[in-house]
C-alpha cells in the first residue's frame, strides 16, 4: 500500500511540475519581424517595431518609429558616451536585407505615465546568424497622435565573450 501510494503521489507531483507556468497577462510575445505589421500604439510595441525596422532593412519604418527630433546614443565600456547616433544606425539598416540582423529583446520592463515612457529592453543581436553582441536597451518615448515615438535611445553593450549566456546570467541577476 505505501509504495502504490507512494507512486501515485510522485506520477501527480511529476505531473504538476511538467506543467508550465502561466506568463503574466502583461508580457507580450515578440511578433514575427518579418510578417508583422508594426504596432506603435504601445511603448513595447514601438520597441519591437525598432528591431522590425533592423530586420527587414527598412529606413522608413526606421523614420516612423523615432520622433524626428529623436536619436541614439551609446555608453561605452569606459562609461563616456556616444551621442548622435541614429543617423549612422539607420544608414546601416539601409544596407541590410531581409533578416540578415536580428536582435531579440527580452525581459522588457515598461514604465509610463501620461504620453511618457521608458522601455528597458535587454538583448541579444545576431548578425548573418551569428551573435555579434547583447547588452541592454533603454528607449525614453513620448505618445502623439495615438503612437509612440522614440525620443531617445542608449544601450549599453555586455562584454562579447558575455553574449552566449547573456539572457541566462541576465535573468539570474
Amino acid at each position: 500500500m505505501f509504495t502504490r501510494t507512494t507512486l501515485f503521489i510522485a506520477s501527480l507531483l511529476t505531473a504538476a511540475c511538467a506543467v508550465p507556468p502561466p506568463q503574466p497577462d502583461n508580457v507580450k510575445k515578440a511578433p514575427d519581424y518579418a510578417t508583422a505589421e508594426p504596432d506603435l500604439s504601445t511603448p513595447e510595441g514601438t520597441a519591437y517595431a525598432m528591431m522590425m525596422a533592423m530586420y527587414r532593412g527598412d529606413t522608413e519604418l526606421v523614420d516612423r518609429v523615432f520622433h524626428p527630433d529623436g536619436d541614439l546614443h551609446r555608453v561605452k565600456a569606459d562609461g563616456t558616451v556616444q551621442f548622435g547616433g541614429r543617423k549612422g544606425w539607420r544608414d546601416w539598416v539601409g544596407t541590410l536585407e531581409m533578416g540578415y540582423a536580428n536582435e531579440e529583446l527580452f525581459d522588457i520592463k515598461v514604465e509610463q505615465y501620461g504620453n511618457l515612457a521608458t522601455v528597458w529592453a535587454p538583448f541579444v543581436i545576431a548578425v548573418d546568424g551569428k551573435t555579434v553582441g547583447c547588452g541592454v536597451n533603454q528607449l525614453s518615448m513620448a505618445k502623439s497622435d495615438g503612437e509612440w515615438r522614440i525620443v531617445a535611445g542608449m544601450d549599453v553593450q555586455a562584454p562579447k565573450e558575455t553574449c552566449d549566456s547573456f539572457k541566462a546570467d541576465y535573468a539570474a541577476r
